[in-house]
C-alpha cells in the first residue's frame, strides 16, 4: 500500500492470490451463468466470459478490466454489483490497489493524473506551503484519516487543497476527507486525485436523466441513473442538511420498529425533532465502524453510490433498535428532550463502534433493506431540499466563510495569528479595503496594560482589526467598521451608546479544529428580511472599556486596564461565547489599522 495501516485486524483468514482468483471466477460465473456469452449491439462490445475469467493468478489485472468492462454495460452491470457485495477480501488485500481505479476509470482518468502531477510539480518548485481545506471545517465534516501516517496525512492535505481548488464552488463535502484517506491506502496520491475527481464528476441525475450519446457511456448513464441517481458526493450544505431528513423517511418506510424506537426515546412524533438523531449518520460510518467494514462498504459505495452510503446508516440504525429490546430505559425518565437526542446519538455511535455481527453480515444487513428504490431516495431528498432551503440559508450566514479568492496584498504580520489565519480574516474585509495590509496601531507586550495608551494608538483609524489571545491559547477578535474615537461624540452618545455599521464581525479560532482557521460571524441584519429590526449595538467603550457586539451578552468586553476579557453569546451577531469559559485573562492584544489606502 501506499501508506502502510498501524493497526488494523484482518477478521477473515487471508486469502491466497490464487484462491482468490478461484473465488472470484466461481462468484462471476454464478451470477453471470445465464448470460454465457454476452454481445451488445448497441455499444459494440462484446464479454466472453470464458476469457473475462483468468485461471492464471497472474492474470488478475486482466480479471480486473474484464470486471470494469462488464461495470461499464447497463445490461449485466447489475451482476457487478453482486459480485462486490460478495467479495469479501480480507483488508490488506491487493486487489483493491486495482479494483477501486478501474470502477473509477473513465475517459477523463489519465488527463486528471497528469494535471496533479503537473500541479504538483509546480508546489513543488514553488515551495508553496501546503493549506488546510477549507470544507473540513464546514458543519457535518468527518474528519478521519484511518491512521495514515506522518507522510500519508501531508499528502492527503495537499490533495484536498488541489481539489478545493478545482472546485472552487464546493461548499461542502462532509466525507470527502476520510474518503480521500481511504483511497491513499491503497493507492498513489496521483490515482487518489483521479479517483476524487471522478466522483465529484458524476452528477446527480434530475427527472431529465442522463444526456443521450451512443455505446456504452449511454448505457453506463443509464445504468448510473437507476442505481446511484444521487451521485457519489454530497457537495452543498442544503444536501447535507437535507440528507438526514433523508435518512429518517428511509428508516421510517423501511424499519417502522426502529423509528417507533426514535420516537419513544425521543418522547415525540416531531420528526424535525427526532432528525436531530441522525445528523451524525456519516460519522457512523466513517468514524465509529471498524476499518473492516468500511472497507467492504466502499467497495459497495464505488458502483453503487451515495445509495449504499444511506443503506449502511439505516442499517446501522436497525442494528441499535435491535440491540434495545432488553435495554434499561430508566435512564431517560429524567432527561429532557436535548438529552434525550445526545443520548439516542452516543447510544448509535457505540453501535457503530461496537458492532458485535461481522462484516459480512453487516453488508448483509445492508442489502436486505427490500425495494429500496432510486426513484423514492431522490423524491425524499429533492422534497428535504426545498424544506430546509431557508433554514440552510440562515445557518450558513451565520459563519460565513469567505471565497478562496487571491488577495491583491500581503497578509499582516501578527504574533497571534498565522499568515494563513491573516489572509483568511483579511478576504472577510469589506471588497474596498482588501487593497492594502493592515498597519499594526498597537500591541500589548510593547506598548503596555494601559487604556489611555491604547485610545493614543488607535482613535484616528476609521476602522480596525482587533485581535486577542487568552493566558489558555483562546484566539477571538472583531473587525470594527467604525472609529473608536465615536466614543467622545457626546452628542451621539446621548441617542445611544453604540456605534459602528454592519459590516462588523467577530470571529474566534476554534483550536481542536483540524482547518485551524477562523469562524467569522456576521452580523444577523445582513441574513434578515427587515435588517432595520436587527440588533445593531456593534461597538461601545469607555475610558476603561471596551465593547464589541452587545445583545442578550458582549461578544468582545475587555475592562481591567486590558487585563481581563469576557464574551457571552451576542445576538448582533448571532454568536456564541467565543471562548469556552467565557471569562478570559488577556496574554495578547493587537489592534491594526484597516484602511483602503497605504
Amino acid at each position: 500500500m501506499s501508506f502502510l495501516l498501524r493497526s488494523a485486524s484482518c477478521q477473515r483468514e487471508s486469502i491466497s492470490g490464487d484462491n482468490l482468483s478461484a473465488l472470484m471466477k466461481r462468484e462471476a460465473y454464478k451470477n453471470f451463468s445465464s448470460y454465457g456469452s454476452t454481445d451488445s449491439s448497441d455499444s459494440g462490445v462484446s464479454f466472453d466470459l470464458d476469457s473475462a475469467l483468468p485461471h492464471q493468478v497472474e492474470d488478475e489485472n486482466l480479471l480486473m478490466s474484464h470486471l470494469l468492462d462488464l461495470h461499464l454495460h447497463s445490461t449485466i452491470a447489475h451482476q457487478v454489483k453482486k459480485l462486490l457485495r460478495k467479495g469479501g477480501w480480507p483488508l490488506h488485500h491487493d486487489v483493491r490497489k486495482q479494483l477501486w481505479i478501474l470502477l473509477c476509470r473513465d475517459k477523463n482518468y489519465d488527463s486528471m493524473r497528469s494535471v496533479y502531477e503537473s500541479k504538483l510539480q509546480e508546489e513543488t518548485s514553488s515551495s508553496v506551503k501546503i493549506h488546510h481545506p477549507l470544507f473540513v471545517r464546514e458543519e457535518g465534516a468527518v474528519l478521519n484519516n484511518f491512521e495514515l501516517n506522518e507522510d500519508g496525512a501531508m499528502r492527503l492535505l495537499r490533495l484536498l487543497g488541489m481539489v478545493e481548488n478545482d472546485h472552487p464552488t464546493l461548499t461542502s463535502a462532509p466525507f470527502l476527507y476520510p474518503l480521500c484517506a481511504l483511497l491513499l491506502h491503497f493507492m498513489s496520491d496521483t490515482d487518489a486525485y483521479a479517483c476524487t475527481e471522478y466522483l465529484l464528476r458524476k452528477r446527480r441525475w434530475g427527472a431529465r436523466g442522463p444526456p443521450t450519446f451512443n455505446g456504452y457511456i449511454d448505457e453506463r448513464s443509464r445504468w448510473e441513473r437507476k442505481n446511484a441517481p444521487m451521485g457519489f458526493l454530497i457537495k452543498s450544505t442544503k444536501e447535507w442538511y437535507a440528507s438526514a431528513y433523508t435518512v429518517l423517511a428511509l428508516i421510517k418506510k423501511h424499519k417502522s420498529s426502529a423509528y417507533t424506537l426514535l420516537k419513544r426515546r425521543c418522547n415525540t412524533t416531531d420528526d424535525s425533532v427526532i432528525v436531530e438523531t441522525m445528523r451524525d449518520y456519516l460519522q457512523w460510518i466513517f468514524r465509529g465502524l471498524p476499518l473492516t467494514y468500511v472497507v467492504r462498504v466502499m467497495d459497495c459505495y464505488l458502483v453503487e453510490g451515495q445509495k449504499f452510503i444511506l443503506r449502511a446508516a439505516i442499517a446501522i440504525v436497525y442494528i441499535w433498535a435491535k440491540s434495545q429490546k432488553d435495554s434499561n430505559t430508566d435512564r431517560y425518565g429524567g432527561m429532557g428532550q436535548q438529552e434525550r437526542i445526545r443520548a439516542v446519538k452516543e447510544e448509535i455511535m457505540n453501535t457503530a463502534k461496537g458492532c458485535e455481527i461481522s462484516a459480512d453480515t453487516f453488508i448483509e444487513t445492508c442489502i436486505r433493506i427490500r425495494n429500496l428504490k432510486s426513484s423514492t431516495i431522490q423524491r425524499f431528498q429533492e422534497h428535504f431540499e426545498k424544506q430546509v432551503a431557508s433554514e440552510v440559508e440562515a445557518k450558513v450566514s451565520k459563519a460565513k466563510r469567505p471565497s478562496k479568492a487571491r488577495l491583491f496584498t500581503d497578509a499582516f504580520q501578527s504574533v497571534i495569528v498565522d499568515p494563513d489565519q491573516a489572509s483568511y480574516i483579511m478576504q472577510s474585509l469589506p471588497a474596498r479595503l482588501q487593497l492594502s495590509t493592515p498597519q499594526l496601531l498597537f500591541r500589548l507586550s510593547k506598548d503596555g496594560a494601559s487604556f489611555t495608551q491604547l485610545w493614543t494608538k488607535v482613535d484616528e483609524a476609521d476602522q480596525s482589526l482587533l485581535i486577542i489571545k487568552s493566558i489558555k491559547g483562546e484566539v477571538l477578535g472583531a473587525y470594527c467598521s467604525a472609529s473608536w474615537s465615536e466614543r467622545n461624540d457626546r452628542k451621539e452618545r446621548s441617542k445611544s451608546k453604540y456605534f459602528g455599521t454592519g459590516e462588523s464581525f467577530v470571529f474566534r479560532v476554534d483550536k481542536n479544529d483540524i482547518a485551524d482557521l477562523p469562524i467569522i460571524y456576521q452580523w444577523v441584519g445582513n441574513s434578515s428580511d427587515e435588517p432595520d429590526k436587527a440588533p445593531q449595538m456593534f461597538m461601545a467603550a469607555g475610558d476603561r472599556l471596551m465593547i464589541v457586539g452587545s445583545g442578550t451578552g458582549d461578544a468582545i468586553r475587555i475592562s481591567e486596564e486590558l487585563s481581563c476579557g469576557m464574551s457571552g453569546q451576542s445576538a448582533t451577531f448571532g454568536s456564541p461565547p467565543l471562548v469556552d469559559s467565557r471569562a478570559f485573562d488577556i496574554h495578547e492584544l493587537e489592534v491594526f489599522n484597516v484602511s483602503s489606502t497605504q
